[in-house]
């Protein structure tokens, strides 16, 4: 009985450690990416073809953030079909706290895209997108820009 409650203890103390530099972690941790910086290098190609608008953007992030964005040649478009929405997305960027990917559907599409303790930011480059806010009863429609 006396080891368990000793190994219990000791679990505790590396669990409550491991929480803490964790918390500590994000935090503190500055993020690469700033989502108006990106807003701003989208908007400039509003009312492209859309396969053009996406390869501007991809090569201007890839100016801006060397290293950091994937190169042209890896660049995939994977399907995909999650909470409803059916569309397919390109990842950019992948990491523990941020990521940059381009969705695009070519059907009207709807459904439930999750609920997030992350900051989620959108810039749409054709069509539109309806938002229904937690804590609202009305949607919200959003345009290009």
């Amino acid at each position: 009985m006396k080891s368990l409650l000793f190994i219990s203890f000791k679990l505790f103390i590396v669990g409550s450690v491991f929480f803490f530099v964790i918390q500590h972690w994000l935090e503190t941790k500055s993020y690469l990416f700033d989502d108006q910086k990106i807003a701003k290098i989208a908007e400039k190609y509003v009312g492209l073809p859309h396969n053009e608008a996406f390869n501007r953007v991809a090569n201007e992030l890839r100016d801006k953030y060397p290293g950091h964005i994937l190169p042209k040649e890896d660049e995939q478009w994977i399907f995909m079909n999650a909470g409803g929405w059916m569309g397919s997305i390109c990842i950019l960027h992948a990491s523990v706290t941020e990521y940059v990917l381009f969705f695009g559907t070519a059907v009207d599409t709807g459904g439930h895209s999750g609920r997030y303790w992350a900051n989620i930011s959108d810039t749409i480059m054709t069509g539109t997108f309806r938002q229904w806010k937690e804590g609202t009863t009305e949607s919200q429609v959003y345009y290009p820009g």
